[in-house]
């Protein structure tokens, strides 16, 4: 076995572990601090309405402060901590028995000698189809099971690391963000407001083309970049060492193992689909793709004439290198809780959006625009933030003189474009991890990305209010 089939293919890096908990510890601390300055409150329901309640005292005991990452693993946020600390770990390990089977060079073997005279073809390809599943279905977090081999697959073709993230992570993000029949955003918002989902879908598939060509053109100008000066590239010196030992494997794949494989990914693609479709699955839909993971993988193994010990040898290895992801998870999920538990979110949402109850229409959807980004940062949730703030957007809304397609527009383009740049969402963080790409450089590499995202997505919700979308 090769010095490349030891190594994992899911693991935390180090240095990107160690940044990441700075990070989320100072925002932990700035949590605690703002229970100083901001009073209590929360939302109470008065017939089919929130209305906002003070509660007396402020402040925040130095001890829960210090114990919110345990109690969070107790609280209602706490279950989807666990369930997606769990789906990470069954992903290290079999995507680590699927890289140490030899199944994942198997896959680039075939793609490289299929696309071999068209590259950029093969790029477009893959950035519409993890867009299409993010803006129909509602797919983020589960695109992280294919990112290791789009890293892979990325390098192979004589890029970077940075272009697998653009190709699978960016992707997933951008096709969330402009979502055309997202369940968790358009889906469930659209109920909450009382309003149809597919009502002006015309004008979300129009934003939805235009996203996609701007990011190909993103991604084409970064990849010509480094086709030109490979030292550009923001991890050209652990990418020249991943590539040396891409270099050891030959191009002719195994046709069982790949035969093999293709099956278990079509059986995880089912399952995505089916989990995201289904209304009755859609609550449960990591649950059920963990699940289509640990079962095919062991079935895959077993195809493959894999000793069931050796299997679980290297599935516990995977396990081992993705662990610390649990700390980074907890870490992240506290900054919301201690919010929630010291009583002061509400009081959050509350004075932002009274500060623009009594503006124009078109300043009011750029400042329910504000609100969310601002909710966002705690809360990274979709289907948590329909429930808390959707009833506060839709009376705003009305009040405001804006139409409710609008409001929920303006909620989806802040929901979606930040899961790709706040440190609070973990599903980035993990996958960075998984990539071994620095957080700092992240944001160095895209913060211009996301400012011309800014601009245009406002350029849209000005352009909706203009044509009374």
């Amino acid at each position: 076995m090769s010095s490349m089939e030891k190594e994992q293919i899911l693991k935390i890096n180090k240095r990107s572990f160690i940044t990441v908990c700075v990070i989320l510890v100072s925002f932990m601390v700035l949590a605690y601090a703002l229970t100083f300055f901001l009073g209590k409150g929360e939302y109470i329901t008065v017939g089919e309405n929130l209305v906002y309640q003070e509660l007396p005292g402020k402040g925040y005991s130095f001890l829960s402060f210090i114990t919110a990452p345990f109690r969070l693993l107790g609280s209602a946020d706490g279950i989807s901590v666990i369930v997606i600390a769990l789906f990470m770990l069954i992903l290290a390990g079999s995507f680590n028995i699927m890289h140490e089977t030899g199944g994942i060079t198997s896959i680039i073997g075939y793609l490289i000698k299929r696309f071999r005279n068209n590259k950029f073809k093969l790029m477009y390809i893959v950035i519409l189809s993890f867009m299409l599943f993010g803006a129909l279905f509602g797919i983020f977090e589960e695109s992280v099971t294919l990112l290791p081999i789009i890293i892979m697959l990325a390098l192979s073709l004589g890029w970077d690391t940075f272009t697998g993230l653009g190709m699978c992570l960016l992707a997933a993000g951008f096709g969330f963000s402009t979502a055309i029949t997202n369940p968790f955003s358009i889906g469930l918002g659209a109920a909450k407001m009382g309003i149809s989902p597919t009502t002006n879908i015309w004008y979300r598939i129009i934003i939805f083309i235009l996203m996609y060509l701007f990011l190909c053109l993103f991604m084409r100008i970064h990849v010509k970049r480094i086709e030109k000066d490979p030292k550009s590239s923001p991890t050209y010196e652990s990418d020249e060492a991943r590539r040396e030992k891409l270099k050891q494997f030959s191009l002719d794949y195994d046709r069982k193992t790949l035969k093999v494989y293709s099956l278990f990914f079509l059986a995880v693609l089912i399952a995505i689909a089916a989990s995201s479709t289904i209304s009755v699955l859609s609550s449960y839909s990591i649950p059920i793709i963990a699940l289509t993971f640990l079962v095919g993988i062991m079935v895959s193994g077993a195809c493959l004439r894999i000793p069931f010990k050796k299997l679980m040898k290297m599935f516990a290895s995977g396990v081992a290198g993705m662990s610390p992801a649990i700390i980074m998870l907890m870490l992240a999920g506290s900054i919301k809780f201690i919010m929630d538990d010291a009583k002061i979110m509400a009081t959050l949402i509350e004075a932002t959006a009274n500060a623009f109850k009594s503006q124009s229409p078109l300043l009011g959807v750029l400042f329910i625009y504000l609100l969310v980004l601002v909710i966002q940062f705690f809360i990274g949730s979709a289907s948590a933030k329909v429930i808390l703030i959707i009833p506060i957007i839709s009376v705003l809304a009305s009040e405001i003189g804006i139409t409710k397609n609008l409001a929920l527009l303006a909620f989806v383009f802040a929901d979606g474009y930040t899961d790709l740049i706040y440190p609070t969402n973990p599903v980035l963080l993990i996958a960075l991890g998984m990539a071994s790409f620095n957080y700092g450089k992240w944001i160095k590499k895209t913060w211009i990305l996301q400012a011309i995202i800014l601009i245009v997505t406002v350029g849209f919700l000005i352009l909706g209010y203009y044509i009374n979308y």
